[in-house]
């Protein structure tokens, strides 16, 4: 089985984790796993032949264009419209929720990638990751199954939130993830009567969507936090599941201002993790 993990990022990233992330999973990733990454306005730095490095504005046109054509709309670019902001008293300023340009990055990569790839799998590994630990090719697909049509890391049971789309796998082979592929770039190249059509319209947000109707009646998927239950889940971010899962045993997740410091927090563990990185 083949797998290409994608990832992009720009200058800023780069330098504050992006080279960290590329230079981890060169050091820890079996050498039988790609990654392909996207760079903007950024020349990582890698003698890894297995890591191919490309131009995000020559590369993704599709993106270009979404920038172009949404650039100057302040419902794209993080303000909350009147309609949502009148029920929505209490977040309505967190602007990430509604900031689609920002996140447009990531999925137009995907979009590409699932194109561009010839591998079976394509996994999305967000840049401010940290390999910390060997990851063998078995372990690797193992958290890969060939009868799942994608994986993802969701906020535990009884969660009423979006997943945490640090990392979720896609099956090229199956025709319903094809099918997933085709809804979740609809939603944006027909934004207003796709993304612009819900409650929020960050990444994860239209990712979370969309996978709920097709979990209705496609039921061969896998949540790596199935086995979990946090507190948070019903009401909030759910925690952080991914360092909680079995991801954690191989891989950090530096989200929101973890980024400064470089590591998920200790108050952070809901389980005993094991490996070194961990005890630290």
């Amino acid at each position: 089985m083949s797998i290409t993990v994608v990832s992009t990022f720009h200058k800023p990233v780069l330098d504050l984790y992006g080279q960290r992330f590329v230079d981890s999973f060169s050091q820890n990733i079996d050498k039988n796993i790609k990654l392909l990454l996207y760079a903007e306005d950024c020349v990582p730095g890698s003698n890894d032949s297995r890591i191919t490095i490309l131009d995000q504005k020559t590369s993704l046109p599709k993106l270009l264009a979404f920038k172009q054509r949404w650039k100057d709309v302040p419902k794209a670019n993080g303000k909350c419209p009147p309609e949502i902001k009148a029920r929505r008293p209490r977040d309505w300023h967190k602007e990430f929720k509604w900031d689609a340009i920002r996140f447009a990055n990531k999925v137009y990569a995907v979009f590409d990638a699932a194109e561009r790839c010839d591998t079976d799998w394509i996994v999305w590994m967000d840049a401010d990751s940290y390999i910390h630990s060997p990851w063998s090719y078995e372990d690797f697909i193992a958290l890969l199954p060939q009868d799942k049509w994608i994986t993802y890391v969701g906020r535990g049971k009884g969660s009423q939130t979006w997943p945490e789309c640090g990392f979720y796998g896609m099956n090229k082979n199956s025709t319903v993830c094809q099918e997933f592929m085709k809804e979740f770039e609809r939603m944006y190249e027909d934004a207003e009567f796709g993304m612009f059509k819900l409650e929020e319209w960050h990444d994860s947000y239209v990712f979370g969507h969309i996978l709920n109707n097709f979990k209705i009646v496609q039921t061969h998927y896998l949540d790596y936090s199935e086995d979990m239950y946090l507190r948070e889940a019903s009401t909030g971010g759910g925690g952080h599941p991914l360092i909680n899962g079995p991801l954690g045993k191989f891989m950090d997740h530096m989200k929101g201002g973890r980024k400064d410091t470089g590591k998920s927090l200790q108050k952070d563990l809901m389980v005993n993790r094991t490996e070194d990185y961990w005890k630290s």
